[in-house]
């Protein structure tokens, strides 16, 4: 699992409990997500505070006789022969849970024999302690294994349907991030898993409940680095850039593209919604950078309109304004590379050798220069071009936004020029303003085919292979054709055959 997944996996298996953990060494992640497959390494560290959390919420579970009964199933166990029966149930209903599939028989005999050792050199509620602390911390718990038919590995290679137990675990750690709730656990015994029709009716059904919102943010989160402002540099800005940024700054821009990410999409949002809507939710901070009425309580957060001709979607918001600048200014060529990368799915160029890649900075014999202008000149000879065009052309657009995320129309007393160009795309033009410029990449097919391909690689926890090429054209053309709406593409991800189907054999 991804921290996400565990922590979320935690929190909906033990609702009553909020201990204080510890923190988890930082994930790797693989093409900007934090759950590939490939960047699911352990390490002596993880699997030390893995054990320390498990204990955790071991003991609140078994913090008292009457917790012990409630996670048993069983208000005596003083007999032998009781004890036994309340072993078994736990052990089963448990470990089913927690494994989210049935026990295997081997799996339920070790996990007994343990049991009884534990019990008779302790006690019964210390068993079922340890018990729960040791199914916490079971590689069953942890990974998701997909088991293969019994003959996987004879004959040719052919695709068939993902186990009915996996396959509820594919759902719910993709639209819930999180654990199977017991209506899909239940829908996977019955076997109404293995058809299209079933897996979109149950889809359907996560997609209104309201962990949903979990993948909505976790997802944009680490595709557009929403949470890049939240790194160190982002601590500070000059007194120049904002005087009133504090450390809670960085924190609450999160919160802010967090609830705005939600809300706009949870109730069939659409990728126009997510570049356009003005609809922000604001505290005291975001409200003083936004230029807005602040709520009545600082720390509150409430809904407001921002200004139109300002500020539109997610683009225009600090966390991507201050996340992709410098804590003493911006820079047109990151807010360009986080605009060609992100949305155009196009990775940029390696500068060449020895380029000066620090700030420009003004000389003061030359009079007052905006930043525009500095990066200009830095990046006009031919042989900068060939990247600097398309970054630039993008990243200009947002300069009438400060290093902190402010509105600002002057610079050194100077008008400030946010003409931009679009180029290497399929809506070459050129817009003014960071606003026309999102507006614009909602008529782009190659935005739609981007975010489709995010959204897969996503689902999947993997990079998508050539065989898959042609489906992710076809999700692609659904999303644009349903006018970007996200609900319709998640539900066309998880009925489509690479979500639902796996290649076995040699």
């Amino acid at each position: 699992m991804s921290d996400d997944e565990y922590l979320n996996a935690l929190r909906d298996l033990f609702p009553g409990q909020a201990p204080a953990l510890p923190p988890l060494p930082h994930e790797t992640a693989s093409a900007g997500f934090a759950n590939a497959t490939e960047a699911q390494q352990p390490s002596d560290v993880r699997i030390s505070r893995y054990e320390t959390i498990a204990n955790l919420y071991a003991r609140g579970a078994t913090a008292d006789g009457a917790a012990v009964a409630a996670l048993v199933g069983c208000t005596d166990w003083s007999m032998p022969t009781r004890a036994a029966a309340c072993t078994a149930k736990f052990i089963d209903a448990m470990g089913s849970r927690l494994f989210r599939r049935p026990l295997a028989a081997d799996e339920r005999e070790r996990f007994q024999l343990r049991f009884q050792a534990w019990q008779a050199s302790i006690d019964f509620e210390a068993a079922v302690f340890l018990t729960l602390s040791a199914m916490l911390q079971a590689p069953q718990f942890l990974y998701r294994p997909e088991p293969l038919p019994p003959d996987a590995s004879n004959g040719a290679s052919r695709t068939v349907p993902v186990e009915p137990y996996a396959m509820a675990s594919r759902l719910s750690f993709f639209l819930w991030e999180s654990v199977p709730d017991d209506a899909l656990v239940a829908a996977a015994s019955r076997g109404e898993l293995e058809t299209e029709e079933r897996v979109r009716r149950e889809a359907e059904r996560m997609l209104d409940d309201a962990r949903a919102r979990r993948v909505l943010w976790s997802f944009h989160r680490q595709w557009l680095g929403l949470d890049r402002v939240l790194g160190d540099e982002h601590l500070v800005r000059t007194p120049e850039v904002d005087v009133g940024w504090t450390a809670s700054t960085p924190v609450a821009a999160a919160i802010e593209s967090q609830l705005f990410v939600e809300n706009v999409l949870f109730a069939n949002g659409t990728l126009a919604d997510l570049l356009t809507s003005r609809r922000a939710w604001v505290n005291a901070d975001m409200a003083r950078i936004y230029g807005v009425a602040a709520p009545a309580d600082p720390a509150a957060w409430s809904e407001v309109e921002l200004p139109q001709a300002e500020r539109a979607g997610i683009l225009t918001r600090v966390a991507f304004l201050a996340g992709h600048s410098h804590r003493g200014a911006t820079s047109p060529p990151i807010r360009g590379n986080g605009v060609e990368l992100r949305f155009f799915c196009q990775p940029p160029l390696a500068p060449p050798p020895g380029v000066d890649l620090s700030q420009p900075k003004a000389d003061p014999a030359d009079g007052p220069r905006t930043n525009r202008m500095l990066f200009e000149a830095r990046t006009a000879p031919a042989s900068c071009q060939s990247c600097h065009r398309g970054l630039n052309g993008l990243g200009f657009g947002f300069e009438h936004y400060g290093a902190g995320g402010r509105y600002q129309a002057l610079e050194q007393g100077l008008a400030i020029d946010a003409h931009g160009r679009l180029y290497g795309t399929d809506i070459d033009r050129t817009f003014d303003g960071a606003v026309e410029l999102s507006a614009a990449l909602d008529d782009s097919s190659m935005v739609h085919r981007c975010a489709t391909q995010q959204w897969m690689r996503y689902a999947l926890g993997r990079g998508l292979v050539d065989e898959e090429t042609a489906l992710a054209d076809a999700v692609s053309l659904n999303f644009e054709r349903s006018g970007g709406n996200v609900r319709a593409l998640l539900l066309d991800i998880v009925t489509s055959p690479t979500f639902r189907m796996r290649r076995v054999g040699k």
